[in-house]
């Protein structure tokens, strides 16, 4: 027999193999599985139900807030009117800058530490590629930022006073 002549016929063999294997297809599918696996889940819908919170109906929020008296008020998220907050000054005024390089962990301890040691005192992390900067207070102006200048040399040095945009608000 020729070597053509055997290689067509393999070839019509297994196409007709093919051909066959697909039309037996009914369209069912068995799954096989361990038995333990209905087991866990079972288990697992058991503690669910067992762990999880009824759910509680909330009354959606009102559409606007209940109005606040006086224009130095506002009505926080828990619906708390807080009076004793009044913005005195917003622009440009002076921050000092107690540490600059390019370390984000160590900028943080920094800052964390100011923050332990003056906790009246707010403190920012800024970051202006390719370093972090962590700025303390908000001062209008120059000679206000020199008493937080002397006590931060004490501690962090090298520091200085840098020009920002400040907030400066009673509390």
């Amino acid at each position: 027999m020729k070597p053509g002549k055997l290689i067509y016929i393999t070839i019509a063999v297994c196409l007709h193999l093919n051909a066959r294997a697909q039309d037996s297809n009914t369209g069912d599918v068995q799954i096989h599985t361990d038995p333990r696996l209905a087991v866990l889940v079972r288990k697992y819908h058991t503690y669910v139900r067992l762990t999880r919170p009824e759910p509680v109906k909330t009354p959606p929020p009102p559409l606007t807030p209940p109005p606040a008296s006086g224009p130095d008020s506002y009505t926080s998220n828990a619906g708390v009117v807080h009076r004793d907050i009044k913005t005195v000054f917003n622009g440009r005024g002076y921050r000092v800058q107690i540490y600059y390089g390019p370390d984000r962990a160590k900028a943080m301890k920094v800052k964390a530490e100011f923050m332990r040691h003056n906790p009246g005192v707010r403190a920012y992390l800024i970051y202006q590629a390719p370093s972090f900067r962590v700025r303390v207070g908000n001062y209008r102006n120059r000679n206000d930022a020199e008493g937080m200048l002397r006590e931060a040399n004490s501690m962090f040095s090298p520091s200085m006073i840098v020009p920002d945009e400040v907030s400066i608000s009673t509390y």
